[in-house]
């Protein structure tokens, strides 16, 4: 039979019985009827938690399986604890406080809406970063991220430029999950060896954007014109990255918080360990594209240095910005922009080329009758395209002998007098 009395405190319903007390909070019912929260199923006296998940409520599945986990860790009988939860169900199903105003279609003509002049913001970042959107700035781990948010954060609360983009002064609310505090402190002072801005403000506790904080957290940053959250991988209570609805409800609160507070939030995300690009490898990827207004990604390249990295660009209002390649001053910790990473690629190219060349010329005798392609490969351990791409290279630097593809006369190679 259903509870016959349960409290309502705090957003959250509360069943007591002789066998365990069951919780739900942040209960919501879709335009479905379907009846999603966290569930939690405590001990007797309430104080012990045997579990605790977020699901569908009205699921005999989900029931089951949060049941078959206190009724293990409590040495009790799964059906006993699973009636339990369908009678809270059951007597919290038509409770007027789980309905949810759900949203009725409001259609504004076209015309009139064109005809409506929106104010008009400033970008912070010119180019790049405008007021009321969200981005993210994803890598790998130990790429770089933290560094370049830190960049754009003293860039935009001091005035100065980042990435080669002229910033608008304005508050800067950083949101600082993962350093220690002497790791944000030493790079503080690397960054800013004068003065550092008063407008930056820092948050260093643990913190999650969830519903019941969103209010609280857009009064904290009203005025900021850039919001910086690092990383929303402890930031938010998504716990499967794969579950897609999850993602959503994650990264839809941080776009709340731009839409409505008209500041620039840019969140860091890590990449999955697939490779991809343009947004393909970022964990919660098709989810986590289709909130963001801009992804900048970070990458280690081999035709790049240790402390180069190739950054992309995927926005909406961003059309084809090429992409770049920065490095790290690791006097200043500030990514300064190398350039077009297209230019820096054959640049790196020519080099390699020229040192590959001088390697195959060192390794020519100086006379006839001079080494074949089989002997310059076993010379320099390189393979035959890349011998013959040398060999083109150096050009008249280099003299020959021989007929190609001939077993008797093969080619030869010896450097010129």
């Amino acid at each position: 039979m259903p509870y016959k009395t349960y409290t309502f405190s705090s957003g959250t319903f509360t069943f007591s019985s002789a066998s365990c007390v069951i919780t739900f909070s942040r209960v919501q019912r879709n335009r479905f009827g379907s009846v999603f929260g966290d569930v939690s199923i405590l001990t007797p006296d309430g104080k012990g938690h045997l579990a605790q998940d977020h699901g569908e409520i009205s699921s005999e599945r989900f029931r089951q399986a949060i049941a078959a986990t206190a009724a293990k860790r409590n040495s009790g009988s799964n059906l006993l604890i699973e009636d339990l939860l369908l009678d809270a169900y059951l007597s919290s199903k038509d409770d007027p406080l789980v309905a949810q105003a759900l949203p009725v279609p409001a259609f504004v003509s076209a015309a009139d809406f064109a005809k409506h002049t929106l104010p008009e913001l400033p970008e912070v970042v010119t180019g790049l970063i405008a007021p009321g959107r969200l981005y993210v700035v994803a890598a790998k781990p130990k790429s770089g991220k933290t560094i370049l948010l830190m960049n754009m954060a003293l860039a935009v609360a001091g005035g100065r430029p980042v990435l080669g983009r002229v910033t608008r002064p304005g508050r800067v609310a950083f949101f600082q999950l993962e350093d220690s505090e002497r790791t944000l402190q030493k790079r503080l002072r690397a960054m800013c060896p004068g003065i550092v801005p008063h407008d930056l403000l820092l948050h260093l506790a643990p913190f999650r954007l969830v519903e019941e904080n969103f209010e609280p957290t857009l009064l904290s940053v009203r005025g900021c014109s850039l919001v910086i959250c690092d990383p929303i991988v402890v930031a938010t209570e998504i716990r499967d990255w794969n579950a897609q609805d999850e993602v959503r409800r994650g990264y839809d609160l941080w776009r709340r918080l731009a839409r409505e507070s008209d500041a620039s939030v840019v969140l860091s995300a890590h990449h999955r360990k697939m490779e991809g690009e343009y947004g393909d490898a970022l964990a919660g990827s098709i989810q986590a594209m289709a909130t963001v207004d801009g992804i900048l990604e970070m990458y280690r390249s081999r035709e790049l240095n240790k402390t180069e990295r190739r950054l992309s660009y995927l926005g909406r209002d961003w059309g084809d910005i090429p992409e770049e390649v920065i490095r790290l001053n690791q006097e200043s910790l500030t990514w300064e922009i190398e350039g077009g990473f297209r230019e820096v690629q054959e640049q790196a190219r020519g080099v390699r080329q020229r040192e590959q060349s001088q390697v195959v010329l060192e390794a020519l005798p100086s006379a006839p009758p001079g080494l074949t392609y089989a002997e310059i490969e076993a010379e320099t351990g390189m393979n035959r395209d890349a011998v013959r791409d040398c060999l083109k290279v150096l050009g008249t630097q280099v003299q020959s002998a021989g007929k190609p593809k001939s077993r008797t006369t093969p080619i030869r190679y010896w450097r010129a007098t």
